[in-house]
């Protein structure tokens, strides 16, 4: 299987969290910007010569905010460099706000079949604090329009650890999203990134500095709600009901195949990370000059080893040790002699032939897949 993910680097305004590559002054460029993800699709072609595409992603950035003839120029893209025809999900990032009948009727023309919606919250204190460009009235009003466009293949993202998201909000922002039966549910933890508005903020002490007791908290508030609801923690922050896990994020998590389109757009393929470059003019303008546009790196064996352990630990299936005994027989022993004191502390818990981590081990996930590193 192979992935194609599509960066788009439009939004309205700026959240406060956001450290993702974007810009808020794209309309003088927009067109062009567009029609180099198609030239760039072409460049990047040969690569996924012979494979099926089986995923197409639209992130960013906010890609509902795409026009029709924008959604022509790409997918006549993807249709000359790529063989989609089996493609079997496209998802497109979306905010409430833009998630009109209108544009609902779009996507389907072009086959996106599934949305992730970036709610965040539906208490207006959170949205307004964050700056979100919608308001809780238009979350639910999204949720209601994608039910009724008859696309039930859906995710909601939430965050936690707000500043003002209290215990009891958060539980009633998880259940609204049971009540409206949403399939798939993603919860991330509000952390602070530098250059971002947010730390500003925190630094002048005008938005109360982020607790990690917090954070610990409202994290088990999640697991154990969406957990006792039938929704299944597939990965550290993504839950789903039966049949409805995202298939293109899980190629992340599993080493799979996947081109990235788009300025700071990352790509995985033959054990290496190719990484565009993050300006919007000089994407376009390299692209355009058939010039390098991209760093590529080679990954060695330790660092390989590194991103499988730490991705394979914050899926429910864990990491499996034929797997390991198979790619990394030199790295066994060290790995299998680290997981003791985690086994006897209750973090890790061992499965068959798969260690996985526990609640109490999720809490701490970073730290623990960090401690198998080989450096």
């Amino acid at each position: 299987m192979a992935g194609v993910y599509i960066h788009i680097p439009f939004c309205k305004q700026a959240c406060h969290y956001c450290n993702f590559h974007f810009s808020t002054t794209f309309e003088k460029y927009r067109s062009e910007l567009v029609a180099t993800l198609a030239q760039e699709m072409k460049l990047k072609s040969e690569l996924f010569k012979g494979k099926e595409v089986e995923t197409i992603y639209f992130g960013g950035g906010t890609p509902s905010l795409l026009i029709e003839e924008e959604f022509m120029t790409i997918f006549n893209g993807l249709k000359e460099s790529f063989n989609i025809g089996k493609v079997v999900e496209v998802t497109i990032e979306a905010n409430p706000d833009d998630v009109t009948v209108e544009n609902l009727a779009i996507w389907q023309s072009y086959g996106i079949n599934r949305i992730s919606l970036g709610v965040q919250s539906f208490f207006e204190d959170d949205l307004e604090q964050m700056n979100r460009s919608h308001s809780s009235e238009q979350a639910h009003n999204a949720i209601k329009r994608i039910k009724e466009s008859g696309i039930d293949n859906y995710s909601v993202d939430f965050m936690f650890a707000l500043p003002l998201l209290s215990n009891e909000q958060l539980e009633k922002n998880l259940q609204l999203a049971i009540d409206y039966k949403v399939p798939h549910i993603s919860c991330y933890n509000l952390t602070i990134k530098e250059q971002t508005a947010l730390m500003t903020l925190i630094k002048k002490g005008k938005i109360e500095d982020l607790s990690e007791e917090k954070s610990i908290q409202q994290f088990k508030i999640v697991m154990n709600r969406l957990g006792s609801n039938r929704y299944h923690q597939y990965e550290i922050s993504n839950y789903a009901l039966e049949g409805y896990q995202s298939m293109h994020n899980s190629s992340y998590w599993y080493q799979k195949p996947y081109l990235g389109i788009g300025p700071a757009a990352h790509s995985f393929y033959n054990s290496k990370r190719a990484f565009n470059i993050s300006n919007n003019s000089e994407y376009i303008k390299l692209v355009g000059e058939g010039k390098d546009y991209f760093e590529v790196e080679e990954l060695t064996e330790k660092e390989f080893f590194n991103e499988f352990v730490m991705t394979r630990l914050r899926t429910s299936k864990g990491l499996d040790r034929r797997d390991l005994e198979i790619l990394f027989p030199k790295f066994v022993d060290a790995f299998k002699e680290k997981t003791s004191n985690y086994l006897r502390g209750g973090q890790l818990a061992f499965f068959g032939d798969e260690y996985r981590l526990t609640p109490e081990g999720k809490l701490m996930a970073d730290y623990i897949a960090s401690e198998f590193f080989e450096v």
